[in-house]
């Protein structure tokens, strides 16, 4: 990940309360490189952010190409890979354990929004296995450091650790459970998918990435985690103990109000000497890059039924909606994929289904195709009040979804031809300007 001229150094002192993020965001808005702050206040750890700033360097990291990710990624899904499991471990290099723990002290505070209720972890993969069948759930949770031993970490079901911890708990139990910082690719991908409930996710991770995960047993918990991973906190979250959450500046560029959520009690901090704290900031590039992908997996995987010709699915501006380019055979595979889509994935919203000369990436382009393309009098498809994102303060306002045909009828095909500028692609302009010269 560092090679020269990828990787942007910040040497000079950075106050992890609200300065970082700040720089983040600049970098984000700008060239968009992995940042890696030396000298963070508070802290002998660097933080690593903005990793996974372009959709290309998901690809690069998993080793695939990123013409063919999302077939790729979902043809080896199913194929799950065992675990490889070490005794040795670089991750437990430097082991923490006992009543000496603070959450407050050994772990970057890192504040991100205004208004958040203190400092987060933002780029934490809870790993734990399930409670009878002992499959792996690796899921994204954000974690607020309340100081000492003690976390709290949103999670609840229907997603699948919430799921866990709620048949736990059932059973009287605490869930062991592990929180990973600067994990493989593979199994930050696999924590971000929707692979089925009964699915092993420490499996799906070496498929995807091509290789057996590497795994070491924790120090404190009979949890398995990556071997290989920058740092891991080890600890179990709490049966029936919920604390004040939040308030938290989320993915949706607004803030979740304080909240009764779970307590995650530390048990263990272990690490690699020269550790990176990753951070990521909540709907920024790479939040949007870790969540998009594995959202335009599942959803290439519901429309490929319906329209066999996808050139790609991006998910610009935000991951509600996604835009799919077809090399449509027929009038009505742009009507298919916009419902296949709508159905198959629940936050789906806004679906717009565009031909293959369209970059579903770019989203002027994208507006473009709407407005030369789109018939609304029967390319606008409404589905009233049906649910997507589910968020209790705001579900109301996600309800009702929209489908956008904005490909050309394929007997006009010759009219809706588009320009093409011969050379274009060659042309270096600083062949041709005088820089010697100023206007």
């Amino acid at each position: 990940m560092q090679r020269s001229g990828e990787v942007a150094f910040v040497d000079r002192s950075v106050d992890p309360r609200h300065e970082l993020t700040a720089v983040m965001r600049r970098m984000q808005k700008g060239p968009n490189r992995p940042l890696l702050f030396r000298d963070v206040k508070g802290s002998d750890i660097p933080v690593i952010t903005n990793v996974f700033g372009f959709r290309k360097t998901v690809a690069q990291s998993l080793g695939l190409a990123e013409s063919d990710l999302l077939r790729t990624m979902v043809s080896l899904e199913a194929k799950g890979l065992p675990v490889e499991h070490v005794d040795v471990a670089p991750v437990q290099e430097v082991v923490k354990i006992g009543d000496g723990i603070d959450v407050a002290r050994d772990l970057p505070q890192i504040v991100f929004s205004e208004h958040d209720g203190g400092a987060y972890i933002t780029a934490g993969i809870l790993v734990a296995p399930h409670p009878e069948t002992g499959a792996y759930n690796a899921s994204w949770n954000r974690c607020q450091l309340a100081g000492g031993n003690k976390l709290r970490v949103r999670m609840m079901p229907p997603q699948h650790l919430g799921r866990y911890h709620a048949e736990a708990e059932a059973q009287g139990k605490n869930l062991p459970c592990a929180i990973v910082i600067g994990a493989p690719p593979g199994l930050m991908f696999s924590a971000a998918s929707k692979v089925p409930y009964e699915a092993d996710e420490l499996e799906v991770a070496g498929a995807w990435q091509g290789k057996s995960l590497r795994v070491t047993r924790c120090k404190t918990i009979p949890v398995d985690v990556p071997a290989d991973a920058e740092i891991v906190i080890e600890g179990e979250v709490v049966a029936g103990v919920r604390e004040d959450e939040g308030p938290f500046g989320e993915f949706t560029d607004g803030y979740v109000p304080v909240m009764k959520n779970h307590v995650f009690r530390v048990t263990a901090i272990t690490r690699r000497r020269d550790a990176m704290y990753h951070a990521i900031l909540a709907g920024g590039t790479e939040d949007l890059n870790l969540v998009g992908v594995p959202i335009q997996a599942e959803i290439y995987k519901k429309v490929s039924s319906f329209v066999p010709k996808i050139r790609d699915i991006a998910t610009p501006g935000y991951v509600f909606g996604c835009v799919i380019s077809i090399d449509k055979q027929n009038e009505d595979q742009a009507k298919n994929a916009m419902l296949a889509a709508l159905g198959g994935y629940s936050w789906t919203k806004v679906v717009v289904v565009v031909d293959k000369d369209v970059d579903p990436f770019d989203a002027a382009d994208v507006l473009w195709a709407i407005q030369t393309r789109c018939t609304p009098e029967t390319g606008i498809y409404v589905v009233p009040r049906v649910p997507s994102y589910t968020r209790e303060d705001v579900r109301d306002v996600h309800r009702g979804k929209v489908g956008i045909d904005a490909t050309a009828p394929i007997v006009m095909q010759q009219l809706f031809e588009r320009r093409r500028f011969p050379g274009e692609a060659e042309i270096r302009l600083e062949d041709y300007i005088n820089a010697d010269h100023n206007s």
